[in-house]
C-alpha cells in the first residue's frame, strides 16, 4: 500500500496515539505531549488512501549527551496503527522523518516492544531497560 508522509499538527495525531501509546488516558483530548506546540517540535504523519493517520511521530529539538557525543532530536510518540504493522508505513515515516533534520543526531526512549523496530531501523541500544511509570521498561536508543 502507498502512503503520504507529512508534516502535520499534533491535534491530527491524538486519535493514534490514543490507540496506539497511551490507552489508559480518558480520551485522546488528553494525548498532548508538554513539548508539543513548542518552538523547535516538529510532528510527522504517514496517511494512507482513504487520508487516515496510519503512522505518527514527533521530533522535538532535546539534545542529549550520550556518551560524550551529543544527539540533538529526541523522538517522541511514535506509533502505527496495529492493522497496518509490519508493513513498512512505520520505517518509512520514521526515515522521512529523519530526513527533514540535517545532520540529525536522533534518540528517544523505546518501549521493550519496540526496540526490534528500532534496530531494524539502524538504531543502537545505549542503555539497561529502565521503567516508565504506567508504559513499562524502556531502553535509550539512538541513531
Amino acid at each position: 500500500m502507498n502512503y503520504s508522509f507529512n508534516e502535520e499538527s499534533a491535534m491530527d495525531l491524538r486519535s493514534l496515539r490514543f490507540l496506539v501509546l497511551w490507552p489508559h488516558k480518558l480520551g485522546m483530548e488528553e494525548c498532548l505531549l508538554d513539548v508539543d506546540f513548542k518552538s523547535g517540535t516538529r510532528h510527522f504523519a504517514a496517511r494512507n488512501h482513504l487520508n487516515e493517520v496510519v503512522a505518527c511521530c514527533t521530533m522535538v529539538a532535546e539534545p542529549k549527551e550520550i556518551e560524550a557525543e551529543v544527539y540533538g532530536v529526541r523522538l517522541r510518540a511514535m506509533a502505527t496503527h496495529p492493522n497496518i504493522r509490519g508493513k513498512g508505513a512505520g520505517k518509512e515515516l520514521l526515515l522521512y522523518a529523519m530526513s527533514k533534520f540535517k545532520d540529525g543526531k536522533f534518540w528517544c526512549d523505546a518501549r521493550e516492544v519496540a526496540v526490534p523496530f528500532y534496530l531494524k531501523c539502524g538504531w543502537n541500544v545505549r542503555s539497561e531497560p529502565y521503567d516508565i511509570p504506567i508504559i513499562g521498561k524502556h531502553f535509550l536508543m539512538s541513531k
